[in-house]
């Protein structure tokens, strides 16, 4: 299981978020965090903003660590850059910047593993990568908006804007 980074908050949940709730985690678990979270926290997703929000304050106020992967910063930069949304680039480059969010590498033996099995679980490869890198990382929960992801044995799928 991989360790925190040195300043990476130890955060604790216990909200309810938009129509989902995010309860019953453990005091200090890895909570992994997939790119659809920081989207609509960033550039303020009339929709989903608030959960969004809520979920990070709740993040913040507690006990576990706040965990996502080099491929979730691609993903955020994708889009504004591709619009040369320069505003939207730089709040993303603050974030995560901030050490506030621990950034998992991505890396080769990982992408044969999210490439094998991310199919047989019904998963689009960039979903299995971040599935895979979370479970590498001893995460016990993941926290998404994507409907294709399911909890398992080793690790509980949490969307908060389930209805």
């Amino acid at each position: 299981m991989a360790q925190a980074a040195p300043g990476i908050p130890r955060i604790s949940i216990s909200i309810s978020a938009g129509s989902g709730t995010m309860d019953n985690i453990r005091p200090g678990a890895s909570v992994y965090i997939d790119t659809n979270i920081f989207v609509y926290y960033v550039e303020a997703d009339p929709q989903f903003v608030h959960t969004a929000r809520t979920c990070f304050l709740a993040l913040e106020a507690g006990n576990a660590t706040i965990l996502t992967s080099e491929l979730t910063i691609a993903e955020c930069l994708y889009y504004p850059s591709k619009m040369d949304n320069l505003a939207a680039i730089a709040a993303y480059e603050r974030l995560f910047a901030s050490g506030e969010i621990g950034i998992l590498p991505i890396y080769g033996a990982l992408a044969r593993r999210a490439a094998a099995h991310g199919g047989k679980l019904g998963l689009k490869l960039l979903d299995a990568m971040h599935y895979f890198t979370a479970l590498e990382a001893g995460c016990e929960v993941f926290v998404t908006n994507d409907r294709c992801f399911r909890s398992g044995p080793a690790m509980r799928v949490i969307n908060p804007f389930a209805i």
